[in-house]
């Protein structure tokens, strides 16, 4: 045992030296200069001694294989000592088998290229530069009931969702490229089909690197949906579908990260806010903003706008923080105050749009999303009811905080 022990400590010790050994012969390979503190006296020991080790546990495998007695293994060991004493003083077999285990370390190790690549090879210049990852998934939903008393209905719900970033990284500059994708329904055994969740969003950022935490950066958002928007429980009553309402900001700012990136902020003071309504019938209602139709005085019915600029100033604050193992929180908040647009009702004219998300990680491809989206946007009104004569009836429209929660299995798969 205690032989087998001694052994085994031997062979740790001759790994700790081959590690080292390969670690300054693959100096060279790193860009460096060639071997910064690696002598010739140095070169000599370093290879002899990687001589020595190998041809040793070559020696000892074939003594366990053919049970080789202590008389012969003491002989092949004596030879080949005289075999390392000659070699000491023949520094071109030195050289030449030096040389030797560096092309072999060289094969195994990609070699940096010697000078910049072709400019016209873009194709391995971006690939260099560029960092791309992201998910996606399928969040799931459901709840069944069978002679239930305290009531309530069989329901499924599903939610396919995307993300991706793709990252630019220089020296001088930074550019990136966010994208975030979401689309669900629900299913009602009373109501059938109802739309839950539907979202597009894509954010482009440009900063200057700078020698702080502080950058100076410009932004572009952009945000629309997918599918048409009802007003349920009339699914004839369209109230929102693809780019009816989208969102365009540009703006240029600075902003400020902390080294592990957990915590970001983006102010700037002058951006630009575009909203588009490109259906005509919202947009002669004047949904989200945008100026509605009307008669003029000739009785000529003129065409609800499409568009609704504005500028203001905008703030974009992200923060990650893992908690405990396998549970992550995710927060972004986007607001953006109009200066030029006052209202008679005195409400501010301020947008804010705050996600929250909760990832517990279960397996590596499972995982529980607790999901909590909050809204207020001051041109999307909902209509205030009064019961008037016995029948409910629209008495003002006025803008509401938005809420939105959920929470389901998720199976994702990053990339």
């Amino acid at each position: 045992m205690i032989g087998i022990a001694m052994t085994s400590l031997r062979r740790r010790f001759i790994h700790i030296i081959l590690i080292f050994i390969s670690t300054l012969c693959a100096w060279p390979l790193f860009g460096q200069a060639p071997y910064p503190f690696f002598t010739p006296e140095i070169e000599t020991v370093c290879h002899n001694t990687l001589d020595f080790i190998h041809l040793k546990q070559s020696l000892i495998r074939q003594q366990y294989q053919a049970n080789m007695d202590i008389e012969e293994l003491q002989n092949s060991i004596a030879i080949l000592n005289q075999y390392l004493e000659g070699a000491r003083n023949d520094k071109a077999v030195i050289d030449n088998e030096l040389a030797a285990v560096n092309r072999h370390i060289d094969s195994l190790t990609p070699k940096r290229p010697d000078g910049p690549r072709p400019k016209d090879n873009i194709i391995n210049i971006l690939y260099e530069r560029l960092s791309f990852h992201g998910s996606y998934g399928l969040n799931i939903n459901q709840l069944a009931l069978s002679n239930w008393a305290a009531g309530g209905e069989n329901t499924f719900a599903g939610k396919a969702f995307a993300n991706f970033t793709l990252l630019d990284h220089k020296k001088t500059f930074e550019q990136k490229l966010i994208g975030s994708f979401a689309f669900g329904i629900a299913r009602f055994a009373s109501k059938g089909v109802e739309k839950q969740d539907d979202k597009i969003d894509l954010t482009y950022s440009l900063s200057r690197n700078s020698l702080t935490q502080w950058n100076l950066s410009s932004i572009v958002t952009f945000s629309t949906q997918f599918a048409n928007g009802y007003k349920y429980p009339n699914d004839s009553t369209v109230i929102s579908t693809f780019f009816a309402p989208a969102y365009l900001t540009l703006s240029t700012g600075c902003s400020y990260k902390t080294k592990d990136e957990r915590f970001q902020i983006y102010t700037s003071p002058l951006a630009g806010k575009i909203t588009f309504v490109m259906n005509q019938e919202l947009a002669d209602k004047g949904a989200f903003g945008v100026k509605k139709g009307y008669y003029d005085q000739d009785s000529i019915w003129i065409l609800g706008e499409h568009i609704a600029p504005a500028i203001g100033v905008n703030v974009i604050v992200n923060y990650k923080r893992p908690i405990g193992k396998n549970i992550t929180y995710t927060t972004m908040l986007n607001t953006f105050f109009n200066y030029i647009e006052r209202h008679d009702d005195d409400r501010l004219p301020i947008d804010v749009n705050w996600e929250n998300t909760v990832n517990f990680m279960i397996t590596k491809y499972i995982s529980t999303i607790l999901f909590v989206h909050l809204k207020y946007d001051h041109n999307t009104t909902f209509p205030v009811y009064e019961e008037i004569e016995g029948v409910q009836t629209v008495v003002d429209n006025v803008p509401k905080l938005q809420f939105k929660e959920s929470l389901g299995i998720a199976f994702i798969h990053k990339f």
